[in-house]
């Protein structure tokens, strides 16, 4: 039985897909991306830019609550390429945060209206075998064609923005 179902979805020119075996982007017809989502087990989503020539895939390798993953692309015509995304936040916020049992996660959650800069949201495994950074979250801003840090925000200001602006 497959894991994920085969919908296809629409923005704007293009045409998606996820299914066991990856993410499939047509562009009129033409497949322009295939790729892999390595350790593929659940709870994917895609996020597009307002002006559609960015989106990032969030996926889970490991169930429903974790070890999230992010990969992000600019896309122009059939010209698709990957952007570092939330790298250097990754290496950020695992410097200072972490749950060596299971991991942490990265999720992508919206695109801000100029579709240059990315909002992730970085959170340790909400487990207790996690210690005291058992379910920490922060949020960045991230320029995405360079992967720069532009805001780091705290829970609370976090908060504030998912409120606005819910997935």
């Amino acid at each position: 039985m497959p894991l994920l179902k085969d919908d296809v979805f629409r923005k704007g020119e293009y045409t998606y897909r996820v299914n066991d075996e990856g993410f499939v982007l047509r562009h009129n017809r033409r497949v322009v991306l295939r790729t892999g989502l390595r350790g593929l087990s659940a709870s994917v989503s895609v996020v597009w830019s307002e002006d559609s020539r960015n989106f990032a895939i969030t996926w889970s390798t490991g169930g429903a609550i974790g070890f999230f993953r992010v990969r992000a692309f600019h896309v122009d015509g059939d010209v698709v390429t990957e952007l570092p995304g939330g790298k250097l936040a990754w290496r950020e916020f695992t410097a200072h945060h972490g749950c060596k049992t299971r991991g942490d996660n990265i999720q992508a959650h919206s695109w801000l209206p100029e579709s240059q800069r990315l909002v992730l949201v970085l959170s340790v495994y909400p487990t207790g075998d996690c210690g005291w950074d058992m379910g920490y979250t922060e949020g960045y801003v991230v320029d995405a064609p360079t992967g720069e840090i532009r805001e780091h925000w705290n829970l609370k200001q976090l908060n504030a923005y998912l409120k606005y602006h819910p997935e």
